[in-house]
């Protein structure tokens, strides 16, 4: 049996009259029916859009209603939509958006792999040269999965990798 899909208009009121095209993709999250009260895999709907050259606006549409946010990058954009579907006081389990931008080696970098939009982000290995990019909201593979983290795990992996790189990164080794 396949996962509900959550309704949602095929292009949303807000893309409307956007000076860029809107991009529109299903994706897998992971989180508690809100009938039920059972954790179960659905299907949910991204949408995002380049308001300006600069900057990224994204919903994420599920069984949680709609999550909206603005980013530099569709990384960032999703990343804090993420923060708040993982807030354990407003969702307890917290919903997991199963894609590659989720993998807690991942972090959109910026310049090296991945210009504006920002829809590609870079593996992150500590110790290592990034040499590998992901689409950040391609769906997580069975290889993926165990690689998954919430956003504290890629925080804290993004910092690690950094530290290995530059001694003097995160105010001298402080942070």
């Amino acid at each position: 049996m396949s996962p509900p899909q959550q309704p949602v208009e095929e292009l949303p009121e807000w893309t409307k009259g956007g000076e860029f095209p809107p991009v529109s993709r299903n994706i897998p999250l992971h989180g508690k029916d809100p009938a039920s009260g059972k954790e179960q895999l659905w299907v949910g709907r991204v949408v995002w859009q380049a308001r300006t050259v600069k900057e990224i606006t994204m919903a994420v549409y599920g069984p949680f209603g709609r999550k909206m946010s603005t980013g530099e990058s569709v990384f960032d954009a999703l990343l804090k939509i993420r923060v708040e579907l993982e807030d354990r006081e407003q969702h307890d389990p917290p919903w997991k958006v199963l894609v590659k931008g989720s993998r807690r080696d991942v972090w959109h970098v910026g310049h090296k792999v991945s210009v504006f939009p920002g829809d590609r982000a870079e593996v992150l290995v500590p110790g290592e040269k990034a040499t590998e990019s992901v689409d950040v909201l391609a769906m997580l593979g069975p290889d993926d999965t165990p690689k998954f983290g919430l956003v504290e795990h890629q925080m804290a992996n993004c910092m690690e990798y950094f530290r290995r790189f530059e001694p003097e990164f995160g105010a001298g080794g402080v942070l």
